[in-house]
């Protein structure tokens, strides 16, 4: 137990001493400054006023009425109208619109007539999908409503009440409700997720540069000496100072209703503790044959990135391969991820939890167990020697 306060109160004048990272104060600063710039960056939390570019072959009064109606319904702008056949790639490159909009000719003789569906064309930018979610649901939703406004009083002719002319004109309806986020609020993705990755940035590098400066400070044999025990509490004082930094910047996010947290922060709160222990775990692990602290800080690409990339706030998690999902799990950041979900969004229970708490107790135990045997190997090879 000495040989851990020990090891633990080094580490803490390590942090002290100016001649290494000062993590206590890197945590909490920076955490702060990212969580302020994206709070600013992306208040929107959606693309408000989508721009579009309008293809009107039809060049008809009722073209003109529809592109205006469109110009003013949510999410979208009109940037420019253009009345004659042209390649749409050039509407769309040097992110100039979001999508082109093509209205075919005889656009309004058609639905005068009634003889048959009109069918309108976009062509949507999908080099980046997510910045056409907006635009495509409002025209998903928008188009088919003043396609039914021409046809009510057709409709109506034949008798039917108002319920009926309803059923005829949409048989079929489907209205969506957002569970976990209906205002699209960027802080409780988004925002929250570049925090989280930018603080284990930091962490990382630190726990990365541990052995690297145990080895050049000339502590590396007095380390080893002290046990494996004694070498993963080294980590502790980084994963309180991360778990601290975490709590008051979502603290401060909830309290300035810029963040909803449904579930019991202090369930979630281990989490985030057993999240530092990993990082600095696993970056023992990777630095252990650097010599330096800089050799040990260029092994970070294999710490943090390959969570934030598979845990969800990049890409959907179903989009990966089932092995790929599984595998994901060992990077710290994908449980940590799993874990905001279920609490802060979901707002699950610590009962409902416990079970993916033991499987993280269990990947923990494991890391662990790995640096045990590390240690174990260099003794032995020590004393053979």
């Amino acid at each position: 137990m000495q040989n851990i306060i020990k090891s633990i109160l080094e580490e803490l004048d390590a942090m002290l001493s100016g001649h290494f990272i000062p993590y206590y104060k890197v945590s909490l600063g920076l955490a702060a400054i990212i969580a302020l710039i994206f709070s600013l960056v992306l208040s929107h939390g959606a693309v408000f006023e989508g721009k579009i570019a309008v293809i009107d072959l039809d060049a008809s009064n009722y073209s003109t009425e529809l592109i205006s109606k469109i110009n003013t319904s949510p999410y979208i702008e009109v940037s420019e109208v253009i009345r004659s056949p042209v390649n749409p790639i050039p509407l769309v490159s040097h992110d100039r619109n979001l999508g082109v909009l093509y209205i075919p000719k005889g656009l309004e003789k058609s639905l005068k007539k009634g003889d048959q569906t009109v069918r309108l064309g976009y062509f949507a930018d999908d080099t980046n999908d997510a910045q056409n979610a907006k635009v495509l649901q409002s025209l998903n939703e928008y188009i088919p409503e003043l396609g039914a406004e021409l046809s009510v009083n057709q409709v109506a002719a034949l008798g039917l009440g108002r319920d009926g002319t309803e059923a005829v004109l949409s048989p079929m309806q489907l209205k969506t409700r957002y569970m976990f986020n209906p205002a699209s609020a960027s802080t409780i993705s988004t925002i929250i997720y570049f925090v989280y990755f930018f603080s284990s940035l930091t962490y990382g590098l630190t726990s990365l540069m541990i052995i690297g400066r145990l080895k050049v400070t000339g502590m590396w044999n007095i380390a080893l000496e002290r046990g494996p025990l004694a070498l993963l509490a080294r980590t502790i004082p980084y994963a309180l100072f991360y778990t601290t930094a975490l709590t008051l910047i979502t603290a401060l996010l909830v309290n300035f209703g810029q963040l909803r947290f449904d579930g019991n922060y202090f369930a979630y709160l281990p989490s985030v503790f057993m999240t530092g222990l990993a990082f600095g775990w696993l970056g023992l692990l990777l630095s252990w044959t650097t010599n330096n602290p800089g050799e040990g800080a260029s092994r970070m690409i294999f710490l943090i990135p390959p969570g934030f990339i598979m845990g969800g706030s990049t890409m959907a998690v179903g989009i990966m391969p089932l092995w790929t999902y599984y595998l994901s799990h060992a990077f710290p950041l994908v449980w940590l991820f799993r874990f905001f979900r279920d609490f802060a969004m979901r707002g699950r229970s610590l009962i409902d939890m416990l079970a993916t708490y033991g499987a993280y107790i269990i990947y923990l135990s494991i890391i662990a167990f790995v640096v045990v045997m590390f240690v174990n190997r260099v003794t032995k090879s020590a004393v053979a020697s």
